[in-house]
């Protein structure tokens, strides 16, 4: 990763959408996404606001709730809507601009429980 000015760091809730292995009706899943989508843009566009990154490397770190671990590819597909949110709050041009995601998923603990944090850097 490059120099700390292009990093950009958010802390957000767990996301609300539950993971491509759910069976709730498509309707359902749609609405949550959107609301997951609009808490990372509300978030980061609470921030002080910078270029869009023309590539980027995320590194998301998800806190679980409890003992109970959750597989990584759920966990990255359940982030989805976050990242869509911080395209739309202008952290990068487009989708296509993260070249590289790496996500590790945290066992609880007091400190931080029942939360994601995404970091994003330049290329």
């Amino acid at each position: 990763m490059s120099g700390a000015s292009d990093q950009r760091t958010i802390e957000l809730p767990l996301p609300r959408v539950q993971g491509s292995n759910s069976r709730s009706h498509w309707t359902v899943r749609s609405n949550t996404a959107k609301s997951d989508r609009y808490v990372a843009f509300g978030t980061a566009r609470t921030l002080v606001p910078r270029k869009p990154l023309s590539q980027a490397h995320v590194v998301i770190d998800w806190h679980c709730p409890t003992k109970r671990l959750i597989d990584c590819d759920n966990a990255l597909s359940r982030c989805k809507s976050y990242l869509d949110g911080l395209t739309d709050a202008g952290w990068w041009t487009d989708d296509r601009a993260i070249r590289t995601v790496t996500i590790t998923v945290h066992p609880a603990s007091p400190e931080c429980r029942g939360r994601v944090r995404i970091r994003a850097a330049a290329l």
